[in-house]
């Protein structure tokens, strides 16, 4: 039986790789590498880097991205306001696994029932993560519940102080 350490530590690999962003490069060669979508209005999308929030319109994209975000003369069914944007949908298929293994050793506890998801996590995990992995965990748990409109409390499983929250308003917090 592998050690908590180790299940942990698949998690947050798990988790990273769900929360990198993308690489984005306009028709005039502008790039935004590892920048996350953070909402599709009906003339463009918006992204999050690093550095920066930008605006890129779909007349500055190539084709193949218009398309993907259904640009071609019929306007977007995503919403612009960030509670009803679309999150990235693929979950990697080993996320929902290692959800279940840390379930089954007692390291978390996850309800989905609600539109404010839970989850109570053991506090030497949360202990034992940086503040990247604690935001990847986080976000992916939001995700993992609620893809459309992902929002998440993370709890100690012990005590049931408020870790962590995210939510299409607020984003990543850490109480």
């Amino acid at each position: 039986m592998k050690s908590p350490a180790t299940a942990l530590a698949i998690v947050v690999t798990l988790t990273a790789s769900v929360a990198m962003g993308e690489d984005f490069k306009t028709i005039k060669g502008r790039e935004y590498n590892d920048a996350i979508i953070s909402r599709v209005e009906p003339d463009g999308i918006v992204l999050r880097t690093r550095s920066a929030i930008v605006k890129l319109y779909f007349s500055e994209l190539p084709g193949e991205i218009q398309k993907r975000f259904n640009q071609g003369g019929v306007k977007t069914t995503a919403s612009a306001i960030p509670d009803r944007t679309r999150m990235n949908k693929v979950k990697p298929p080993k996320l929902p696994a290692a959800i279940e293994k840390l379930q089954r050793q007692g390291l978390l506890h996850v309800d989905c029932s609600e539109p404010e998801a839970k989850a109570w996590i053991a506090a030497k995990a949360w202990k034992a993560w940086g503040a990247d992995e604690k935001e990847n965990v986080t976000k992916n748990l939001a995700a993992y519940c609620h893809p459309e409109h992902p929002f998440i409390w993370i709890f100690d499983k012990q005590s049931a102080r408020k870790l962590a929250s995210f939510g299409p308003f607020q984003r990543f917090q850490v109480y």
